[in-house]
C-alpha cells in the first residue's frame, strides 16, 4: 500500500466551492464505513482535514486506487456543483511532499502561515481517536511533522510569522485610524476566535464582545476572559458592532442580509466592517451589496496582505528543497520498516517450526543469517529463498536483533 491523497484548495477553487466540501468529525466516521464497504481491505485507513484554505483526504491504500476513491467520495457527499478540475490527486512521494508542504505552511495562501501545523495535528488526532486513521498511516504523518520541524529550523519561513488572525488585525488597522476605539464582535469561540481576540488585545483593542452557540468561556490570559452571549442575541449584538469577525463552525450562514440592514438602521448607517474567516461562511455574500457594510471573505483578506512576500517566497523555495530531499529519506525509512516487519513475521513463523535443539544451535551460532539459509534449504528442499525467508537483503546485525526479539518473546 502507498500514501495517496485528493483535495481541493485555494489554488484550484474559490471559497464558494470549498464550503461545499467539508470533512468533519462526524461525516468522516460515516465516510469510513462507506469506503470500507466499497473497497474492503484495499484501504488501510485515512484522515481528512478541512481549513479555510482546503479540504484534503489522505489515504494509505492499494496503488492507483485514489481516482476511484475520489469518485466514490464525491458520490457519498452528493457533490455535483464543483468542477472535477478543481480536485487534485497525488500518490506516493508526491503525496508525502504535498503533506509536508501543507503542514509547513508553504502551500497556504498566506505563505508560511503558522496555524496550519496545529490544524494538521488536530485532524490526525481526531481521526486516530475515532479509529479512522491507523498506525501505518500515522507513521507517514509523524515523518511529515519531523520534516516540518527541520524546515522551521533550517529556513526563516517562520521568522515573521503570518496568520489568519494577524491578517484580520492588519485589515482592521488599514481601515480604521483609531481601531482601539471601535466595538468588536467575535462570532465563535474556537481556537481561531481565541487567536483573533488575543491579537486584538495585544494591539490595545479591548472593546470586544463575543457570541457563540454554547456558553464557552474564552480565556486569553490572567487579565482577560470573555463570556460569549448566546446565539439568539446575535442580531442585537450586531447593532453595537463596528467590526464583526466571524469564525464559527456552522453549515449555514449565521448573519444574513436582513440582519445587517436592520443593524445599520439602528446605527443610523454608521459603517460596519465584516470579516468572515469561516468555511463554510458565516456571513451571506449578498451583504457585499449593502452600501455601508464592508464584507471581506477569507480569500479577500489573504490577497490584500503581501507583507515580506518576496522574502517568504525565497524561504519557501529553500523549504521545498528540504522537503523533497527529506521525503525521499522518509519514504525509504518507512519502506525499510515495512520490509523488516514482514521479514520478522516470516522469521518467527520459520523459527516456530524448529526443535528446541535447533533453537539452541541458533543461540550459539556465529552467523545466524547463514544458518537460517542453510536450515531453510534443508527443511524445505528449495533453493528459492524468496519463498521461504526473504533475508538476503537484511544485514546480519538486524537478523540477530530479530532473533533476540523472538527468544525474548518466546
Amino acid at each position: 500500500m502507498e500514501l495517496q491523497l485528493f483535495g481541493i484548495n485555494h489554488k484550484t477553487s474559490n471559497v464558494s466551492e470549498r464550503e461545499q466540501f467539508i470533512i468533519n468529525e462526524s461525516n468522516q466516521i460515516l465516510l469510513n464505513t462507506f469506503l470500507k464497504e466499497k473497497f474492503k481491505d484495499k484501504i488501510d485507513s485515512f484522515f481528512g482535514m478541512s481549513t479555510c484554505n482546503r479540504t484534503e483526504v489522505y489515504f494509505l491504500a492499494d496503488p492507483g486506487l485514489i481516482g476511484d476513491i475520489l469518485k466514490e467520495t464525491l458520490s457519498f457527499f452528493e457533490i455535483n456543483h464543483i468542477h472535477k478540475e478543481s480536485f487534485y490527486i497525488l500518490e506516493n512521494q508526491d503525496a508525502l511532499i504535498h503533506m509536508c508542504k501543507v503542514a509547513s505552511g508553504i502551500d497556504s495562501q498566506v505563505l508560511g502561515e503558522q496555524e496550519i501545523l496545529g490544524q494538521f495535528k488536530k485532524a490526525i488526532e481526531i481521526a486516530a481517536i475515532k479509529n479512522v486513521a491507523k498506525s501505518k498511516l500515522i507513521n507517514y504523518t509523524k515523518k511529515a511533522i519531523e520534516i516540518v520541524k527541520k524546515v522551521r529550523t533550517k529556513t526563516d519561513i517562520g521568522l515573521n510569522p503570518l496568520s489568519v488572525s494577524g491578517l484580520s488585525l492588519n485589515l482592521v488597522k488599514n481601515i480604521f485610524e483609531e481601531p482601539e476605539n471601535q466595538n468588536v464582535l467575535v462570532l465563535g469561540a474556537g481556537s481561531l476566535a481565541h487567536a483573533i481576540i488575543n491579537e486584538l488585545i495585544k494591539k490595545g483593542i479591548t472593546n470586544i464582545r463575543a457570541v457563540n452557540r454554547s456558553k464557552k468561556i474564552i480565556k486569553i490570559n490572567n487579565d482577560h476572559e470573555i463570556v460569549p452571549s448566546s446565539l439568539n442575541t446575535l442580531h442585537r449584538q450586531l447593532e453595537f458592532a463596528d467590526i464583526v469577525i466571524a469564525s464559527a463552525a456552522a453549515d449555514l450562514p449565521l448573519i444574513g442580509k436582513g440582519s445587517i440592514e436592520n443593524a445599520l438602521r439602528v446605527r443610523k448607517n454608521k459603517p460596519m466592517l465584516l470579516i468572515d474567516l469561516a468555511v463554510p461562511r458565516n456571513i451571506e455574500e449578498e451583504i457585499k451589496n449593502i452600501e455601508q457594510a464592508y464584507l471581506f471573505s477569507i480569500d479577500d483578506i489573504e490577497k490584500i496582505t503581501q507583507d515580506n512576500y518576496g522574502q517568504r517566497v525565497i524561504e519557501a523555495e529553500k523549504a521545498l528543497n528540504i522537503i523533497v530531499l527529506e521525503s525521499q529519506t522518509a519514504l525509504k525509512s518507512i519502506h525499510e520498516k515495512i520490509y523488516k516487519d514482514k521479514v520478522q513475521i516470516k522469521l518467527e513463523t520459520f523459527l516456530d517450526q524448529l526443535s528446541d535443539e535447533e533453537i539452541e544451535r541458533f543461540k550459539s551460532a556465529e552467523d545466524l543469517k547463514q544458518m537460517i539459509m542453510n536450515l531453510s534449504i534443508i527443511k524445505y528442499d528449495d533453493n528459492s529463498l524468496d519463498e521461504v525467508l526473504d533475508i538476503q537483503n537484511i544485514d546480519n546485525h538486524v537478523i540477530e536483533s530479530m532473533f533476540k526479539r523472538y527468544i525474548n518473546n518466546a
